[in-house]
């Protein structure tokens, strides 16, 4: 990777994650002026069973060692996309280091597509984050839509648990994740961007992920058969996460998601947590911004997609 002098890239190192949160919690005072939960974000990433740490993270340091820049691509199945992220150090900033991690990025994202193939690479960008919407436009990446980061306090008195006819709900336990995989990739395979993960792959990265506990999610079952999914995280800091949430097309519109939802802010709230986010496309087809505004959660961030179509090396 060549990047302007002085400064130095090289592969991320597990050793170098304090400096990482530092940073990531320094962009976030600058873009939005508060901390998200960056030493999470950081390990569920370096968790993906399809990383490889030496080629797909990059760190750019400046002579006396500090940490500048960071950046890193994901990629699970490069006919569908490939996903990238990379920040600057608010102190580095204006240094052209952001374009050396997009040039980075792309020439690795041309490596994982593959001769002949094409496959556009995607990036996500805080929306107060001016400097970097102008980067990613002058490098050829267009706007394509958006998501929210949501929360709402916790316990949730003024949301009840409905209870949809026919459907009954309990907690997960070790063991229930292939089921839980199985209605995720069921219910998400329409949405935009989601790629399908064979099991094997799924469970390495879920179990690794910061915050998974089986007993945290919450499974709707029509019968025997489990119809959705609600996988709730939990977080050192007092605020507990949905990550996924997804019921099978045959059986939305019947109040499930709602009841989910009201059922995991009670067992994160038992689990001691004071908060509860998520994350969603704010363009989400099943109507699920305003099933989440409609149970009293309020955004906390916003975030831009820009992609760019690439054709393999």
């Amino acid at each position: 990777m060549i990047v302007p002098e002085p400064y130095r890239a090289r592969p991320a190192r597990h050793e170098d994650l304090d400096d990482l949160v530092e940073l990531f919690e320094a962009r976030d005072l600058v873009d939005v002026g508060f901390v998200d939960q960056a030493r999470e974000e950081i390990l569920e990433d370096w968790a993906s069973p399809t990383l490889d740490f030496a080629r797909d993270t990059t760190v750019v340091e400046n002579p006396e060692g500090a940490v500048a820049a960071y950046g890193i691509v994901l990629v699970n199945d490069p006919d569908v996309q490939v996903f990238a992220m990379g920040k600057v150090h608010p102190s580095h900033v204006g240094r052209g280091l952001g374009a050396a991690i997009f040039a980075e990025q792309e020439r690795r994202a041309r490596e994982l597509i593959g001769p002949g193939m094409s496959s556009p690479l995607r990036t996500s960008v805080p929306e107060t984050d001016v400097a970097a919407h102008g980067l990613a436009r002058s490098c050829g990446y267009a706007h394509v839509r958006s998501s929210w980061l949501m929360e709402r306090a916790l316990p949730a008195p003024d949301v009840a648990g409905s209870d949809p006819g026919g459907i009954t709900f309990r907690l997960g336990s070790a063991g229930d994740e292939p089921t839980i995989h199985a209605v995720l990739e069921s219910a998400f395979e329409q949405h935009f961007g989601y790629e399908r993960m064979p099991y094997e792959q799924w469970a390495r990265w879920v179990r690794a992920s910061p915050g998974y506990d089986p007993a945290l999610v919450v499974l709707a079952c029509s019968g025997d058969r489990p119809v959705g999914v609600s996988v709730n995280l939990a977080a050192p800091d007092g605020a507990g996460w949905i990550g996924d949430l997804g019921v099978l097309e045959g059986f939305r519109r019947r109040g499930i998601a709602s009841a989910l939802l009201a059922r995991s802010f009670e067992t994160l709230s038992a689990a001691g947590h004071h908060q509860v986010r998520l994350g969603v496309d704010s363009e989400n087809a099943t109507g699920a911004t305003r099933l989440y505004e409609g149970l009293g959660m309020t955004v906390r961030r916003r975030f831009d997609l820009f992609e760019k179509q690439l054709t393999g090396a």
